[in-house]
């Protein structure tokens, strides 16, 4: 029911009946801005207040719905801040359980804590523990918690979708809800032609003339085998693959894997936060068998659902993690900047 969903609201499958639910998606799409603006009106007016903690918080979220490479950031933030001496505590929601495990495996020093009431849970941990400062995932719809800075990313792929609240689009709130960021982070704005990266940089101008647009992209840094080993990136060069991924974004994955030059013979592929099961498993198999391929490939977020059903070695099949991490341009200046509300 999820795919069914997330295939209607963005377009990226045809689906049975989609023309016919289009206008009760407007409808609802209708109620959901009043009751966004309701929202933000409680908090404007005061009536709402956010809460103050003792620390400096950075926000990190997006005004779309999944695959704005918000998480990446947030790993990138962490360790700059690591190297700096400073202890970074982690806020989130914990409905994206995947990534949080992706984070606490990447970065055994970062302070994870998950859960719905952020507020109660970063109030919780200073009573007994040291923060330098927060970091608030998926922060910008989240008025509860005070924030010193609010960054969004933005995906050049995808920027807005089809402009449309959900659920008859992608966006969470109206675009000039961007007046509220004090940073934009394009990010995989390798993958779309400069032109085109142009007009979304001066879209978001448009809307904020005081925001600070940076431009990002995912770096590739090796695979990463079921037993841990390192292979370079031209592992899989000329090799045939079969692409395995659950991602808001599927199809960037599979094209920076067809970009390494493998051959891709089949990409299953499912929405967002897939639970996989054995019979995903079994499907993956079936098709390397049918394309006589050898080698699966899948993102860190999947490896962590995927491997805990894969309980040893299958003969003849090789899986591989791709390792990536988002690099910010001229990201001196984006570090300066958020320097300037950290303490030291």
């Amino acid at each position: 029911m999820k795919e069914y969903f997330y295939n209607l609201i963005t377009g990226e499958r045809r689906v049975f009946i989609g023309p016919i639910l289009r206008p009760f998606l407007l409808l609802a799409s209708f109620l959901f801005f009043i009751g966004v603006k309701a929202r933000l009106f409680l908090y404007k007016t005061r009536i709402l207040r956010p809460g103050k903690l003792p620390a400096p918080v950075i926000s990190i979220g997006n005004i779309t719905w999944g695959g704005t490479g918000k998480t990446p950031l947030v790993e990138a933030l962490l360790g700059r801040l690591h190297n700096k001496g400073l202890s970074a505590v982690l806020l989130t929601r914990g409905y994206g359980e995947d990534e949080d495990k992706v984070i606490s495996s990447n970065m055994p020093y970062a302070r994870v804590i998950s859960g719905k009431h952020r507020m109660s849970n970063a109030l919780n941990y200073s009573k007994h523990n040291k923060a330098d400062v927060f970091i608030l995932d998926d922060g910008f719809q989240h008025f509860k918690i005070k924030r010193d800075i609010d960054i969004v990313t933005i995906n050049a792929q995808s920027p807005f979708g089809n402009g449309m609240l959900l659920p008859a689009g992608c966006l969470r709130e109206p675009l000039n809800a961007l007046r509220r960021a004090d940073i934009a982070v394009i990010t995989k704005s390798d993958l779309v032609p400069g032109q085109r990266l142009i007009e979304i940089i001066s879209c978001v101008k448009n809307i904020s003339k005081d925001i600070i647009v940076f431009r990002a992209r995912h770096s590739l840094k090796f695979f990463r085998t079921a037993s841990g080993q390192k292979m370079p990136l031209e592992y899989v060069k000329n090799k045939r693959v079969v692409s395995v991924s659950a991602l808001a974004d599927n199809r960037s994955f599979i094209k920076t894997i067809e970009n390494l030059g493998a051959e891709i013979v089949s990409s299953p592929f499912y929405i967002d936060h897939h639970r996989y099961t054995e019979g995903d498993v079994k499907r993956v198999l079936e098709i390397l068998k049918k394309f006589q391929a050898n080698i699966v490939v899948t993102t860190e977020k999947d490896w962590i659902k995927l491997g805990a059903l894969i309980k040893g070695p299958i003969s003849g099949v090789e899986f591989l993690v791709l390792k990536m991490e988002l690099e910010v341009e001229e990201d001196e200046i984006f570090y300066r900047r958020l320097s300037a509300v950290l303490p030291g």
